[in-house]
């Protein structure tokens, strides 16, 4: 009598009801321990020295009898003890990260976009949770970075002494609103030595720049019309778009020379947003009003001293 011999599909078959009974017992185990630790309660020990594990893998059975979601979705998850361990952690530092409620959404959506199946081994998941832990790691790199400006920016407000410029780049502290004022004598030397095309190399307000080109970044630059060319070539230097100048209301209605007046340039940089506010006068405190409406913080004034909450001043 020939033998009863087996096809590829019903090996297949038959191999595939065992693995599902394996991923049945795990889950079953996980239960089990979990169901005993919480009755046995502080003889978590005990039941792992009687069970003849360690403490640390009955801590991992637990970790997966404990898990709502592996437990309601048990066709959807791979069947290894390992795996499901891995799951578990996963959702943990989701949960953690981003909150029980959206931790738990961004969990199911990889089930749901077949990030991971049925068939996914250890390393998958360990791929998906380095992914996470490398963006754990980004946000805290920049929340430190940005905890040490904020202190920095805070003892520069208390202290209110009288900064350089150059001190303010060291720091390397950045503003968004920035109101400069220079001096008759320094725009006399950018224009008499020929630094209208690289201001900046002399006067180095772009080194106090965001980074973040998703922000709305100002300068203000106040000086006489007849060194508005002056202006608008420090704006390009210190890479702001020049948007407007404003100017003197004049009584006349005919031209009239501005040359010896002040005027107001505005430059913009990052994402420009509408603004039609007017700004009363040239003088310090209507030049700050104005800059508090169209800019955010931080502030600085460089140019003049100050004392004005919320705003850094330098001179120099």
């Amino acid at each position: 009598m020939l033998p009863n011999i087996m096809s590829l599909e019903d090996h297949v078959k038959k191999i595939n009801l065992a693995k599902s009974r394996v991923k049945n017992s795990i889950f079953e185990m996980a239960e089990a321990i979990t169901n005993a630790v919480f009755q046995l309660e502080d003889r978590q020990k005990d039941l792992a020295e009687q069970l003849g594990m360690s403490r640390g893998t009955l801590s991992k059975w637990i970790a997966i009898g404990t898990n709502q979601s592996l437990m309601n979705m048990k066709q959807s998850v791979p069947e290894t003890f390992d795996s499901l361990y891995q799951l578990s952690s996963l959702e943990k530092q989701y949960n953690k990260f981003y909150g029980d409620r959206e931790g738990h959404k961004k969990f199911l959506d990889l089930f749901k976009n077949n990030f991971i199946t049925p068939l996914s081994q250890r390393d998958d998941i360990n791929k998906i949770l380095k992914l996470h832990k490398d963006k754990i790691k980004q946000k805290t790199k920049k929340t430190k970075y940005l905890d040490s400006k904020d202190q920095q920016f805070s003892k520069i407000i208390k202290n209110q002494s009288e900064i350089k410029l150059a001190v303010l780049i060291k720091s390397k502290l950045f503003f968004n609103t920035i109101i400069v004022v220079p001096l008759e004598e320094q725009l006399k030397h950018w224009r008499q030595n020929g630094l209208e095309g690289d201001i900046n190399s002399d006067y180095s307000i772009r080194s106090l720049e965001n980074k973040d080109k998703n922000i709305c970044q100002i300068c203000l630059i106040k000086v006489k019309g007849k060194d508005i060319d002056i202006g608008i070539k420090a704006l390009d230097s210190w890479g702001y778009n020049f948007k407007k100048i404003l100017t003197p209301r004049q009584t006349k209605s005919s031209l009239v020379d501005i040359s010896s007046e002040f005027v107001v340039l505005v430059g913009s940089k990052g994402t420009d947003k509408q603004e039609n506010f007017n700004m009363r006068s040239s003088a310090t405190i209507d030049l700050i009003e104005y800059a508090e409406q169209i800019g955010g913080q931080p502030y600085l004034f460089a140019g003049e001293k100050l004392n004005i909450k919320n705003w850094v001043y330098c001179v120099g």
